[in-house]
This record gives structure tokens, sequence and C-alpha cells, in this order.
């Protein structure tokens, strides 16, 4: 019935959203005016719901008195019946309580056993493990993911309980599915029986939520059963034994034996001798060696944002793409002057380079037809990620075209292995010298002032160095072309426009000039001078707007005012992955309080994490 009901509930949505567009087209006004109050309804990968999910797991103790976990999940997802889904992603907890779980995913199977395919990725806290089939193929209907893995040291000693505790999140609060069922079976391994308080606890719901659930004893096992919950709805486990049942995990052997501080005065003085030279020398990379000669035809099959790239202006990318895009007709950029709002319309998607195409899928779907529907347009939302989350794709995309394309070569791993080799020993070596002398005195505060200092010292020269990506010959040789881009747009209008007619001194047609600053234009915003070159446009345009600019006033700089419309795409915000709770994607939260004997609430233990559409 819920299934239905939210069924009946779409259907209705979108014959009224369809509704309002018709009567809004036929009153035949502007594409920029009329279009802030249509908006598209689109399927997403995440519009689909969990049936059940049915956790098994069996805590145990191991010889050295740490705790052990074997989990067995059972998720049946039911997807629509058109292609839309190739499976889902399963988030687990890879690190609680500040360290790692020595998470092991063992198999994935379905209903029968048998294997499905499926990769990890570390993500945070997470491990994601994705459940898909091959790209081209999609999942319908009813599908089942049997997820099997052990974890290690998943309790920890609550002072306020007095009590060790497993306080474990089931399904965890960043799934945007509903549930209709989530179950959860702990059964306690040899001697843990015995060590249980008898205190234990359930919490359903949102993050913090402390709605209490109900549990049933079986044995050595202990079960919750919880339906309907909504998204980013989780259920939480808390099991109480007596103090000192699990040993913790023992301290990392630099924690143990602190020798990572002050050294020797020559260490340090080669660490920063070395690290001056590779900041100098290694950012700078490849040079051509030839003059700078300004260029007005943009560099062949190298996109915008990949330019930004090379040229460290990535911030600017996702503008100048949408701004070729649209200079090369492949978008039309919209403006609404009233509400200020920016959006795109798609146009053609045929002919576009795989960056480009990764960004035209982002923001107006996956669609293969080379024109796309009528009412693919996107409005910028102030609050919406979508416009964000493409320009962070467009960015990471665009650093790893520059190593594909062998624009830039990798940080020199030798350079900062050295270089962090250098600041360990140059304050390893006083605080050793202290420890076998007995200094006690000294090695306090060695350590008061040290570990603060290379722990900063060690991230901040390692960023630096790793950030590093030196321009290759072939990178050079692009970087003095876009440097040419750039000055021929700073030369002033007679010189750029003697620079056309060539030694011919042929008159220069206006409509090259147009044609010629439209592909400039980019680049323009690339090297910062977006409002002088759309002054430069505005002469020729003559208080019209260009084709591919559809905005309430006739004149382009009204129409589109670039310095605003960079503003607004660069303020976007972005998300990797949408979240109800307040426990944040990415990194796993356990509560400082224990939950056995009631007082906790959903979504404090470790466990849970979450999942998604893919």
């Amino acid at each position: 019935m819920r299934r239905a009901a939210r069924t009946i509930g779409i259907l209705v949505a979108t014959a009224f959203v369809a509704l309002v567009a018709a009567a809004l087209g036929a009153g035949g006004g502007s594409p920029a005016a009329a279009a802030p109050a249509q908006t598209a309804v689109r399927a997403d990968v995440n519009d689909f719901v969990i049936d059940s999910f049915d956790a098994e797991y069996r805590l145990g103790r191991d010889d050295e008195g740490r705790s052990t976990l074997r989990t067995v999940e059972r998720i049946v997802a039911v997807f629509p019946d058109f292609d839309q889904n190739r499976g889902i992603i399963r988030d687990l907890v890879r690190v609680y309580d500040g360290h790692e779980t020595d998470l092991v995913v063992e198999s994935v199977t379905d209903e029968n056993g048998d294997p499905r395919p499926f990769t990890t990725e570390e993500y945070g806290d997470f491990l994601s493990v994705t459940m898909a089939v091959p790209a081209g193929s999609f999942v319908h209907g009813a599908q089942s993911y049997v997820i099997e893995y052990t974890q290690r040291d998943v309790t920890r000693f609550f002072e306020d309980a007095g009590a060790d505790e497993f306080y474990w999140d089931v399904n965890g609060t960043d799934w945007a599915q509903p549930f209709g069922r989530v179950s959860a079976r702990v059964t306690l391994g040899d001697g843990l029986a015995r060590a249980f308080s008898g205190a234990a606890s359930c919490y359903r719901g949102g993050f913090g939520s402390a709605e209490p659930c109900a549990l049933t004893t079986e044995g050595r096992t202990i079960i919750a059963q919880e339906h309907d919950l909504g998204p980013f709805e989780n259920v939480t486990l808390a099991v109480g034994f007596e103090p000192g049942t699990f040993s913790p995990r023992p301290a990392p052997f630099l924690e143990r034996v602190p020798l990572l501080l002050w050294g020797g005065f020559a260490a340090l003085a080669a660490a920063l001798a070395h690290l001056a030279v590779r900041l100098i020398r290694g950012a700078r990379g490849a040079r051509s060696g030839r003059a700078i000669i300004a260029q007005y035809e943009p560099p062949e099959g190298v996109p915008a944002a990949v330019s930004a790239a090379l040229v460290r202006a990535a911030p600017r990318a996702m503008t100048a793409t949408l701004l070729d895009l649209a200079v090369r007709r492949k978008i039309r950029l919209l403006h609404h002057e009233e509400s200020d709002q920016y959006g795109a319309q798609a146009l053609d998607r045929a002919g576009l380079d795989p960056v480009e195409q990764s960004v035209y899928a982002q923001l107006f779907g996956t669609a293969t037809s080379p024109v796309p529907a009528a009412d693919s347009t996107l409005w910028f939302s102030a609050a919406g990620t979508r416009i964000g989350d493409a320009a962070a794709q467009l960015r990471s995309r665009a650093q790893s075209e520059l190593k594909r394309l062998g624009l830039v070569r990798r940080p020199n791993g030798w350079a900062i292995g050295a270089n962090v080799l250098l600041f360990v020993l140059a304050l390893a070596l006083p605080a050793l010298h202290a420890a076998l002398t007995g200094n006690f005195v000294l090695f306090t505060v060695l350590m008061a002032v040290g570990i603060n200092l290379i722990v900063w010292v060690l991230i901040g020269t390692s960023a630096a160095l790793g950030a590093q990506r030196p321009r290759t010959p072939q990178g050079a040789l692009l970087h003095d072309h876009l440097m040419g881009l750039r000055e021929f747009i700073r030369l002033a209008e007679a010189d750029r426009i003697r620079m056309l007619q060539g030694p011919g001194g042929a008159e220069v047609d206006e409509n090259l000039i147009v044609r010629v600053y439209e592909r400039l234009l980019p680049y323009a915003v690339i090297f910062g001078f977006e409002r002088e070159w759309q002054a430069e446009l505005a002469k020729y345009y003559r208080e019209s707007s260009p084709d591919w600019v559809a905005g309430s006033s006739s004149s382009f700089s009204r129409a589109l005012p670039l310095s605003s419309f960079h503003s607004y795409v660069a303020s976007r915000p972005a998300t990797r992955v949408s979240s109800g709770s307040g426990s944040g994607s990415g990194s796993s939260f356990s509560s400082s309080s224990g939950g056995s004997s009631g007082g906790g609430f959903s979504g404090g233990g470790g466990g849970g994490g979450g999942g998604r559409g893919i």
C-alpha cells in the first residue's frame, strides 16, 4: 500500500508539472522568464526502495581477548522496471573509535549463493563496496545482495555505563531509501554469554533519535526487528558486557615508543634546504625556451577545463567550460534578471570531448540522442548541488587528462620520501638521546613541543610536494600557447585587428572578429579578463545578445554579466553523497556515551554507514 501510494503521488506530481509547463509555454513568455517556474522531473539512481535489510552478527573474542565480528548482510532492493540502476553501493565502517577494524569483505552473492561481481574503494572512514552489473546493463525488480565480511576491535569501554559494549548501527543513517524491514541478530560466541551483563537496548530513527525498539533473546542470540523505516533512518543495538571482557586494541608502536620528535641541526638544515630547492624547481617544470607570441586560436583538441588546470586556474574551469559549450552552440546560457538566476539549456551533444561529455551528462542526463529533448533545461539552484558536483568532477577529470595527455608528470616520490625522512630524523634523534640518557625534562619538553610540530611540518611539506604537477616538454609548449592567448586578449584593439589582418593587410571582416572573440571568451575567463573581454564583444553585438544567450535584456552585458555569472557558478555547493543525517558522509561517528542501559541513540554506534544506488 505504501509503495502504491508513493507511485500514485509521483504520477500526480508529474502530471501537475506538465500542465504548468504547458500553460507557461502557451503564454509565449521568453525562456528566461518562464524557465524558473519549470522544474523537470527526472529519475535518479537513488529512486528505489529497500524491501528488507537483515544482518546477522557473530560477536566473538580471540586469543588476545580482542573482539571479533563476522557479519552477513542480506539486502533486498526493489528497482524500477525501466533502465535506471546497475546495482547498489554499500558503505561499511572501516574505522571505529579512531582505529582500523581490519575490515575484510569475504564474499558478495545473490540469494542463491551465486557470486556477484564487486569492487571496493576506501572512502574516508568507510569502505565502499560497489555491487553492479557491467556498464550498459541494468537491474530491475527485486535484487538480493548478500555481503559477508569480518572485523576486529568492534567493542569499547564506556566509562559512564561502566561496561564494555557492542554499540553498533545496523543499516546506517546514510541511505536515501525507505526500508520495509530492518532486522539484526547478534549471536554471542563462546564465553561471551557469561560475560553478558543483561543490559541491552535498541534505538530506531534518524541520526540522534532516542526512540526505543524492542529486543528479544533466544539463548545466546539477541534479536531486533523493525518495520517501515524512512530514508536516513537506522536501527542501533547496544549490548553490555562486564568490564574487562574485551582487551583494547594495542596502541601503535610510535605511540608506545615516541621517537619522532626533535632531530639534529644538520638534518633540520638539510631538510629545509631540500624543501626550498624542490619547491622552486619542482613547481616550474619544463620550459620551452621560446618567446611568447600572441595567439588568437585556442589549442586544438584540448578542452578549456584542461587548459585551466594547466595554468592553475582550476576554480574557473566550470565557467570556462559552460561558455565554451555555449559559443560552440552546444548549450544556451540562461539568465533571469529579476531573480538573478542562471541556467543552461541543452542544444547539441554531438562531437563533444570525453571531459565535456561527462559534464553534459551530469547536467542534462545521459541520453544518447545527439539532439537533447526540448525540455533539457537546468536552472542552477541556490541550494542544489548538481552544478557544484559537476564542477568538482570536472576539475578532477581535467587533472586526470593532464596526466593522460602527458602534459604534466607525477610528483617526485623520492623527493617527498627524502624530505619526510630528513624531518623525522631532525626531530627523532634528540628525543632518542633524551630517552637513552634519562633526561626526562628534555624528553617532556620535546614531547610537548615536537609532537605538534612534526605533525604539521610533515603534513604541510608532503602536501606541498605532492601537489606539484611539473609540466613536461609537451605541457610547456601548450602553456606557451595559452600565454599567447592571454597576450592577445591583453592587446589593445588596434593591435589585435592588425594581427588578424596578417601580412597582406586585408580588411578584417566583422563577423570574423566576432567569431574569434567568442572562441576566446572562455580563455578570457580563465585568465580573469571576463569583464574586459565582454566589453570588447559588446561593441560588435550592438545592443543585441548572441544566440547562445537567453536573457530578458537585449544588451549582452546585462543579458549575461560574465563576472556575476562566474561568481554564481563558482559559489554553488557540492557534496559527494546526499545525506540526511548529522553524522556526515565520509566519516564514521561513535558516541562517547554507552547505550546498553538506555541513553543512547540511533547512529551513535559503529557499523552502519549507508549506501546508495548506482
